[in-house]
């Protein structure tokens, strides 16, 4: 007789985990080893603060005069006079005096101006950087922001890429596949001899990025418990502070772009060993019928929570759907869905690229690199932890609205010390300011967005919203370099005006959304058509925080950060 085992009947996946166990020492390991690639992926998202600075630069001397970009004796300094112009006390980046009528460079101050060919960088800060190797200076700084766009424009491929793969042949497979890509994208940008394919293999990693990433979450979220998930969905962007911190740790003592891009992609050859180390996602081994393979992973997690698998039924069950199957088209027919559309689109795309805007626009500002870095690190690590303390106590809109307003404030602000001549420090304080509140804004929205939208179009409606997120991100790396393509005395402002007036005006424009706090989640386009107006302009809620359903907060951060 065949020996009897635990069977579900219409036991969603979340109600065995609440039998078994949510979050206990199986889950733990499997989470941490899961969500660990993200100091990997804050490595290779970030590193570009460092590799790709635009040092201070000034045209190389003709002749075999060994040049340096500061003068060494007093002949040099000479010889600069004679055959750089000086624009506002500075040796000019881009002009050489030259005579027109013979093409000789001109030694008697000849005024007549051409562009340069050749630079010399100043070292002091890095001994080189991608953009001293490719002479990305001038006008081919633009390259820098056309580079960021392609990477970015990788992590859309990825996120279209990935959720395919994911679904059909698995979150570990696709994990796997993705770590890999990561490994060989980070070392192919170190060893790359020319700028066409290191922007080739920026773009394959951007693509390895957004795969990894979305991988690595949803293979530590699908084994936790729902009522786990709101720790568990906050601590994978600690992990993601504790990868900055130890890239700036490294940016600090290696000062060569290559060597660092090395140093920084060493730690993904551990992935190598992941196979071994984490297991397919149990859900989707339901999901596809494989309840076998998913029974042994759950025993797991029962023996080491010291618990037992329920024995009700039929394991061709084991995972019920939870949402009814309505698409992304249905928000037209409800006038109150595609105001909300509307604005909580405007939103996420103007949140994300701000964000990440504000982080690209870390190596323009004045002052020390890494000392700027060091404090918009520490500044979201704590606008990670704000939401903990504010979202239940005031609700979503007015910490949203709010930290959107400031950091549009902050940034649009910037344009009164250039006008009034204050040092450079203020436009960076005043830039660390707006990133540290668009940083609360991007750990608000995705929660608050899902908030907004009934359950039977929640994950359709959101991963169109994402798409456009993304779309934000490959805006942002001109943005935060139109200061330098433009120049001029507000070419420190500009980048910050640029942002932070879309951001101000969504801010306002979020206004119009209704306070979620303490409202049961909307289910039907009826539940969204009936909201009462008053709930629209209330920014403070007063209704006591009513219990949800905890199979509603699963949705919630399975369908928004997954994506």
């Amino acid at each position: 007789m065949e020996e009897s085992r635990p069977q579900f009947l219409a036991m969603k996946f979340d109600e065995v985990l609440t039998e078994i166990g949510e979050f206990g020492p199986y889950q733990k390991r499997v989470y941490f080893l899961a969500t660990a690639p993200a100091i990997l992926l804050a490595f290779e998202t970030l590193s570009v603060v460092f590799i790709f600075n635009i040092p201070k630069h000034r045209c190389a001397l003709p002749g075999d005069w060994p040049d340096t970009y500061n003068p060494v004796n007093d002949s040099h300094n000479a010889f600069l006079n004679r055959s750089i112009p000086l624009t506002n006390g500075e040796w000019d980046q881009c002009h050489v005096f030259n005579d027109v009528s013979s093409g000789n460079f001109s030694f008697m101050g000849n005024a007549t101006r051409s562009r340069c060919s050749k630079w010399v960088y100043d070292h002091s800060t890095f001994t080189s950087t991608i953009a001293t190797d490719f002479d990305v200076v001038c006008e081919r700084s633009v390259y820098r922001a056309g580079s960021n766009m392609i990477s970015e424009s990788g992590t859309i491929v990825g996120t279209f890429l990935c959720g395919f793969l994911a679904d059909r042949y698995g979150r570990k497979v696709t994990f796997y596949v993705s770590g890999l890509a990561l490994m060989g994208g980070g070392f192919g940008i170190a060893f790359t001899t020319n700028f066409i394919n290191l922007n080739i293999c920026r773009f394959f990693l951007g693509i390895a990025r957004m795969a990894t990433w979305i991988n690595s979450f949803v293979i530590g979220m699908e084994i936790v418990g729902p009522s786990k998930r709101t720790f568990a969905g906050m601590a994978i962007e600690y992990i993601w502070v504790a990868g900055e911190l130890l890239l700036l740790l490294c940016a600090y003592f290696i000062r060569n772009w290559r060597y660092l891009e090395i140093a920084v992609s060493v730690p993904s050859v551990g992935l190598l060993f992941y196979w071994w180390l984490i297991p397919e996602s149990p859900r989707w081994l339901a999901s596809r019928g494989r309840e076998e393979e998913a029974l042994k992973i759950l025993q797991r997690i029962a023996d080491s929570n010291q618990t037992k698998l329920p024995a009700v039924g039929d394991t061709k069950r084991l995972l019920e759907a939870d949402d009814q199957g309505l698409g992304f088209r249905h928000v037209l027919r409800s006038r109150e869905l595609v105001v909300r559309t509307i604005i909580v689109f405007s939103n996420m795309f103007v949140t994300v690229m701000v964000y990440y805007g504000l982080t690209l626009n870390i190596t323009n500002l004045s002052g020390d690199i890494y000392q700027n870095f060091a404090l918009n690190v520490v500044l979201e690590l704590v606008a990670y932890v704000s939401p903990f303390l504010l979202l239940d106590r005031v609700g979503r809109k007015p910490v949203y609205c709010g930290s959107m307003l400031l950091a549009g404030t902050s940034c649009v602000f910037c344009i009164v010390p250039v006008l009034a001549g204050s040092p450079g420090w203020v436009v960076s304080l005043l830039s660390t300011m707006g990133r540290f509140f668009v940083s609360i804004a991007f750990a608000v929205i995705y929660l608050y967005g899902t908030e907004l939208f009934p359950t039977m179009i929640r994950t359709s409606t959101m991963g169109v919203g994402i798409t456009f997120a993304r779309v934000g991100n490959i805006v942002s790396p001109y943005l935060a370099d139109v200061g330098i393509l433009v120049g001029g005395k507000f070419k420190d402002a500009l980048p910050l005006l640029v942002m932070g007036t879309p951001a101000v005006l969504v801010g306002i424009l979020s206004l119009w959304l209704p306070e979620t706090l303490g409202r049961e989640l909307p289910e039907t386009m009826e539940d969204v058509n009936n909201t009462p107006r008053k709930r629209r302009w209330s920014c403070w809620s007063t209704q006591v925080h009513n219990e949800r359903s905890v199979h509603e907060k699963d949705k919630i951060s399975i369908n928004t950060d997954a994506v």
